[in-house]
């Protein structure tokens, strides 16, 4: 009859332990909070530099401004201030590329690294097609973007010689 005492109290103990580390697991957890948006920004800066090892090779930075315009269900730096630095190695318009860039609205600032590909192809009419694709990582925050945390993806084109449309969507945390 001990016995039998004793293991039901040890199986009454682990069955208890469990749900704890069950409820501390769900508690602790990071909501994660799905958001998207659509940036219209327009070089302010550019600069190309010819490698010279084939034909059409260039490193390409620039710098580019506008602003953020939240299309998801989640409103997020919904008219924020962008700011970014691209940059990219290409050949005849196609390969990696890669930035930095800040969104900024009332003092709430959210930081981002991003890399991924840019391709270009020639219209019927010849004129080149640059688009964009890649993923994203955010980096810093602050105001109550302190401690964030995210990532996701984008893609995009060049509109004009000098504007860039990029639609984007991710998920972010405030780290506890």
């Amino acid at each position: 009859m001990k016995i039998f005492k004793s293991n039901r109290w040890m199986g009454l103990l682990i069955s208890l332990v469990f749900l704890f580390s069950i409820f501390v697991t769900f508690s602790t957890a990071q909501e994660k909070i799905k958001v998207a948006g659509k940036m219209t920004l327009e070089y302010t800066e550019q600069h190309s530099i010819d490698v010279a090892d084939s034909e059409g090779h260039i490193l390409s930075i620039g710098k580019m401004e506008g602003i953020n315009v939240s299309t998801g269900e989640n409103k997020f730096m919904d008219g924020a201030k962008v700011a970014a630095v691209s940059g990219g190695d290409y050949v005849e318009g196609n390969g990696p590329n890669y930035g930095y860039g800040k969104m900024t609205l009332n003092g709430d600032v959210v930081f981002w690294k991003n890399k991924g590909k840019s391709i270009t192809t020639l219209s019927p009419d010849g004129t080149p097609i640059t688009t964009f694709e890649g993923t994203y990582t955010v980096i810093k925050g602050a105001g109550q973007y302190e401690n964030i945390q995210g990532s996701g993806t984008y893609k995009g084109k060049l509109i004009s010689a000098t504007k860039v449309i990029y639609e984007w969507e991710g998920e972010y945390f405030i780290k506890k």
